[in-house]
């Protein structure tokens, strides 16, 4: 597959894709992963975002202004 038959695939599914299914699935995946799965992390693989809790994605309540 092209580059360009690539990108218009990708363009036609924007706004069809269920982000909060993709982040929990993906979350999910990652957890199961573990450790065995990050030795499979390539080096020089760009780093990911901190986890503090165990949880990438943690729903927060919204503050009151």
């Amino acid at each position: 597959m092209d580059f360009d038959t690539l990108l218009k695939f990708i363009n036609e599914l924007s706004g069809q894709i269920d982000l909060d299914v993709v982040l929990r699935d993906a979350e999910a995946l990652c957890i199961c992963a573990g450790e065995n799965g990050a030795a499979c992390i390539p080096p020089g693989s760009p780093p990911s975002l901190p986890v503090d809790n165990g949880l990438f994605y943690s729903q927060q309540d919204d503050e009151v202004l």
